[in-house]
């Protein structure tokens, strides 16, 4: 069960891209002043949904390979 807290892990750090984002104004403004560019907001937008999109797809491949393994382990113990 590793790759559940891995995977919610990367989840949560493509989160932690996407809301600077979100909150572009507020946080460019407080934190960098000498930032304006608006560019940098859809880079890190992007890749945000990008690393939460890629999480989400292995925790699926994953999970799916486990709930596999783990009924052929159920068969061959009934059997």
């Amino acid at each position: 069960m590793n790759y559940v807290v891995a995977t919610y892990l990367v989840r949560f750090a493509g989160l932690l891209l996407v809301i600077p984002a979100i909150f572009w104004e507020t946080l460019a403004g407080w934190r960098f002043p000498g930032l304006a560019d608006g560019r940098i907001r859809m880079v890190l937008f992007a890749a945000g949904i990008a690393i939460y999109a890629g999480a989400s797809i292995a925790y699926y491949i994953l999970h799916k390979k486990d709930v596999a393994r783990h009924r052929a382990e159920m068969e061959k113990t009934h059997e």
